[in-house]
């Protein structure tokens, strides 16, 4: 049973890096083209998608 508790925590661990470093990529694109684009959230979004690794969708996966 704590053989899938660590499973569980070592995922989570995965995802939570994967994670921080895409929002730190999306933040430094945003930082690169901050000239030609404004800095919001939809930009943010943009360069999230673009640099996720990870599929967040079901119909990504097939993609």
């Amino acid at each position: 049973m704590m053989y899938l508790l660590y499973i569980l925590i070592g995922l989570l661990i995965v995802l939570g890096v994967n994670l921080a470093i895409t929002a730190f990529w999306a933040m430094h694109d945003m930082y690169v083209h901050r000239d030609r684009e404004d800095q919001d959230l939809a930009t943010f979004k943009k360069y999230f998608v673009k640099n996720n690794n990870i599929p967040t969708k079901m119909s990504d996966i097939f993609n």
